[in-house]
């Protein structure tokens, strides 16, 4: 039985919808092509997996053009998860040489490197060991690590500010394998979980600070019958349950808008503690109309900045107007992708470090 095979159910059910959540997939909006649409892909791979149509380049396309944000499972009856259908219909894509470039790159750079970057973590781990004893090991995430130190900065000091100090885990170094799932490389991506699995036995807990790689170690590795020994909670909801040991300080007189980044809100359910520690930071935080289950999209995950670079940005452009002024958000990546589009962004932690050594 191949991946497409498991999948089967799930292709027929969207094949024979009559699109009833045309309007939530970020792709199809941005590009305005029915074919990204859920039904197109899902119908696509669909006819793929009978045989009445080849995975050709046209039809790899298709199952691609998905970010795994999972926003039209939020509105469909039937709960078609149709990112897992579509990343795993990717494999085949794999093994018949129709995978876009920009997947297949990414495999070749993780193969070399165990990373996507290509690039050695160890030594950036190692610039960031704490010398004195820290409450959480932190995992911050390869793209974090690679691209976004100061946000590891701002997560230490705002942990320690909240009596819960952080620091860099040796573990960090390892990649939590995500870019392997979103490229459809299923045996590819179980045998790197068993071994990072392995890896993190020597620590009872992780801190997690990217709420991709979050959803990856507590949702994905289970799917692919990998159970970790630890537990794994994200930065926010261990710093919403110290909220009550932050520094007394004014909200900063500012008016920004939340974006519920995907994976920690839809992946994991935590709606909560971001708006919980946001609002006691700043005076007025407003949203999108559609937020939480129904929030939109970023554009950056499943590959689509490297498979579909322009459709990634555009779809970032429209969440950044959806939302409206600065956007927060509480993914590193959400916030590069508003970047790449040209909207004022900030991670959630730049908002509570600046709250927390705020003078007033």
């Amino acid at each position: 039985m191949t991946a497409m095979d498991r999948h089967q159910q799930a292709y027929s059910y969207c094949s024979l919808c009559p699109k009833m959540c045309r309007f939530s997939c970020p792709v199809s909006e941005a590009t305005q092509n029915e074919t990204h649409s859920a039904w197109g892909k899902m119908t696509t791979a669909h006819l793929v997996q009978l045989g009445h149509r080849p995975l050709d380049e046209s039809a790899a396309k298709a199952v691609h053009a998905c970010t795994g944000c999972g926003r039209c499972t939020s509105f469909c009856k039937h709960e078609n998860t149709v990112a897992d259908a579509l990343f795993e219909a990717r494999e085949s894509t794999i093994k018949n040489g129709t995978q876009p470039k920009g997947a297949a790159s990414t495999l070749a750079t993780f193969s070399q490197s165990q990373n996507p970057f290509g690039r050695e973590l160890s030594s950036l781990v190692n610039g960031w060991r704490s010398d004195t004893p820290v409450r959480y090991p932190l995992f911050p995430g390869c793209s974090s690590l690679v691209k976004r130190r100061e946000l590891i900065e701002d997560t230490v000091a705002v942990s320690t500010a909240f009596g819960a100090p952080m620091g860099v885990a040796r573990v960090a170094s390892r990649c939590c394998g995500y870019p392997l799932y979103a490229a459809g490389a299923v045996d590819a991506f179980r045998e790197h979980a068993r071994a990072t699995a392995e890896v993190f036995a020597e620590v009872p807990e992780l801190a997690v600070l990217d709420a991709g790689c979050a959803f990856t170690l507590k949702v994905v590795y289970p799917r692919v019958g990998v159970e970790l020994k630890t537990r794994v909670r994200t930065v926010v909801e261990i710093l919403e349950e110290n909220l009550d040991h932050a520094p007394e300080k004014p909200p900063l007189d500012e008016s920004v808008g939340y974006h519920d980044a995907c994976h920690l809100g839809r992946g994991l359910g935590q709606y909560e503690p971001p708006r919980a520690l946001l609002k006691r930071a700043v005076r007025d935080v407003h949203e999108a109309p559609s937020s939480r289950a129904e929030g939109g999209c970023s554009g950056g995950g499943g590959l689509l900045p490297r498979t579909m670079p322009d459709t990634a940005v555009e779809v970032a452009r429209r969440q950044a107007n959806e939302v409206g002024g600065a956007v927060v958000t509480a993914c590193p990546t959400s916030k590069r992708m508003f970047e790449r589009a040209g909207k004022t962004s900030f991670d959630l932690m730049s908002i509570l470090r600046r709250w927390v050594e705020n003078p007033k």
